[in-house]
């Protein structure tokens, strides 16, 4: 994804671009999951994916309204470091998540992707929510970090028991 420079707008953006992906790969894993409670996870993942987008779309919306003046970065290294985090994020380029989904052959291999991805979340939030101006932003980029947290931990503990019952 390539933008200009790191300012309010262009992080909601972006997170939006991030939920929108994750989306498609849960709703994609959903259907293709062999585990009956992996689909149920990815299911469940899917819809709060689909709860943080229209999260993030009413922040940008709000952000871009002719009331309030987009904010740019101020710390040129923290530019640098925020545009790193998107391009190397698993997430952040639009298509990406549909093909990656499409070639995962096995539940392990799903939820292994979703744990990364929810790591990429998670730094991208955070990193997000201590540079943006704009408080409904940040409130809201603090709160999705968060609950990225709680998806980690949900994948992870599946992803446990779906490698101790294949041993």
């Amino acid at each position: 994804m390539k933008y200009e420079n790191f300012n309010d707008a262009e992080a909601l953006k972006i997170a939006i671009n991030i939920e929108e992906e994750g989306l498609e790969f849960y709703s994609t894993l959903m259907k293709s999951a062999k585990d009956d409670k992996a689909k149920d996870i990815f299911s469940k993942l899917a819809s709060a994916e689909k709860k943080h987008l229209a999260l993030f779309q009413k922040a940008y919306l709000d952000i871009t309204s002719p009331a309030n003046p987009v904010q740019g970065c101020e710390d040129y290294t923290v530019d640098l470091y925020l545009k790193d985090l998107v391009d190397t994020g698993i997430f952040t380029k639009k298509g990406e998540a549909g093909r990656l989904a499409a070639e995962i052959k096995t539940d392990i291999d799903a939820l292994e992707m979703g744990i990364q991805a929810e790591k990429d979340s998670i730094l991208y939030y955070t990193e997000a929510a201590k540079n943006t101006k704009y408080e409904a932003g940040r409130k809201a980029f603090e709160q999705l970090a968060n609950e990225e947290k709680k998806h980690l931990r949900i994948l992870a503990e599946q992803l446990k028991a779906v490698k101790h019952t294949a041993v």
